[in-house]
């Protein structure tokens, strides 16, 4: 059931509205065997189910607390329509608590209405592929049999099962995402005093990585996280925190290093730049929070845009995927067909989004084609010798500069070349 008509005529088509590879030939694969069928209306699908599987949007709140009218609206549908021995299963990520209260919402044991928290893990970009390789199935709930029924139904896969309460089960899974936004932040800071003593994040992160207690993954030094789970789960933890009487200190640390992440990026393109913008030509490569997807929620390029734009440059931007959206989203930006458009006459390059497209970019070609010859890499994903070898001055996060680049541009001063260095 999805209650907008053009995302349902989407689906019911075979056509995934949000950009998720490998989607849509399941989808069409589904339609096209009747073993996916859409609708708008709530009350069509509650005859003769007896599981429902809640996936409705929990986005924040102004205030930190997580919107669950959604939720809501639908429990109370079910309290009104759904049959008795139904196994409700909340799959949205919801505020410790939830759970017991749905339960109560629907009658209880009254009605024998179960519920059963049942968190997903899948990571944008690459969900398919997390649903057959999943570290674990979570799955809580206090019935035993409509627990033992999920697990049947819902893990064919046979990925380790935990089994918990559900409000055990729902802080899983906001204690995994906020533990992993705290991780990215510190490896973070980490990077940014590496900026300041001249050592290289990566060889830092690969030392810590190896360390079986800490583990290499999300050790990834750059802009930092967005999307539509981290940033929303971190401040829904740390306002359940403070709606009970505690302040979640280290996950306000957190969400403080992941914004000012954004606008140290800035600075490190107005020092790349001379300090100052105005008038310049930023080329950004990459404007969805991470690769494989259009999601452009607390996408790190909005903050950067904005305050590239407010402070005088004109920022050309490209994506392959998420331009659509960022076009709603950054009136005051410039959206080229293809990278190399975007850095014609380019002052600097931002690497924001690290797709594998720029990966593979043909820096020689680009060298002729920007103003100047300076990149700025957010993701640490580019190789610093190859474009050093074509003449740019590169600035990443963490990551001291080229001895050879920086001895090129310090023996053109001492001759005195005209050459623009950069």
């Amino acid at each position: 059931m999805e209650t907008d008509p053009q995302r349902s005529a989407l689906i019911g088509r075979g056509e995934a509205p949000i950009h998720e590879p490998g989607l849509d030939p399941l989808l069409r694969q589904g339609i096209d065997a009747g073993t996916l069928k859409v609708t708008t209306q709530l009350e069509s699908v509650l005859t003769d189910h007896k599981v429902l599987v809640l996936a409705v949007g929990t986005p924040s709140l102004p205030d930190g607390r997580t919107d669950l009218r959604a939720l809501d609206a639908v429990a109370a549908g079910l309290a009104e329509h759904a049959e008795a021995g139904t196994v409700v299963v909340i799959k949205s990520t919801v505020p410790p608590g939830t759970g017991r209260r749905m339960e109560r919402q629907l009658g209880g044991d009254a009605r024998n209405l179960r519920v059963v928290s049942c968190p997903e893990f899948l990571r944008e970009g690459s969900a398919i592929a997390d649903i057959a390789h999943s570290d674990r199935f979570v799955v809580g709930g206090s019935d035993e049999a409509a627990v033992s029924r999920v697990v049947r139904l819902l893990n064919p896969f046979n990925v380790p099962v935990v089994r918990s309460g559900n409000t055990e089960a729902e802080l899983i899974k906001y204690g995994a995402n906020a533990f992993l936004a705290m991780k990215i932040s510190f490896i973070n800071e980490i990077a940014n005093l590496c900026d300041h003593v001249d050592a290289n994040i990566d060889d830092v992160a690969a030392g810590m990585g190896m360390d079986a207690r800490i583990g290499a993954a999300s050790l990834r030094a750059g802009l930092g996280f967005g999307g539509s789970c981290f940033p929303k789960d971190v401040v829904a933890l740390e306002h359940a925190a403070r709606s009970e009487g505690f302040t979640f200190w280290m996950l306000r640390a957190a969400m403080e290093v992941n914004e000012q992440q954004r606008i140290r990026f800035v600075q490190k393109i107005r020092v790349a730049l001379g300090s100052s913008l105005e008038g310049r030509r930023i080329a950004m490569l990459g404007l969805a929070f991470k690769p494989g997807t259009d999601d452009m929620r607390q996408a790190p390029s909005l903050v950067i845009a904005e305050r590239l734009v407010e402070l005088g440059a004109t920022v050309v931007a490209h994506d392959p995927a998420a331009m659509s959206a960022a076009k709603l989203l950054l009136p005051q930006v410039t959206f080229a067909a293809d990278p190399y458009s975007a850095m014609e006459g380019a002052d600097l390059v931002a690497l924001v989004t690290e797709w594998p497209e720029y990966l593979d970019i043909d820096w020689q070609r680009a060298a002729s084609m920007v103003r100047r010859r300076v990149v700025v890499d957010g993701r640490n994903c580019l190789n610093q010798a190859n474009l050093a070898a074509q003449g740019f001055n590169y600035h990443g996060i963490g990551r001291p500069p080229e001895t050879e680049q920086w001895d090129r541009r310090e023996t053109a001063q001492l001759a005195g070349s005209a050459a623009d260095p950069t």
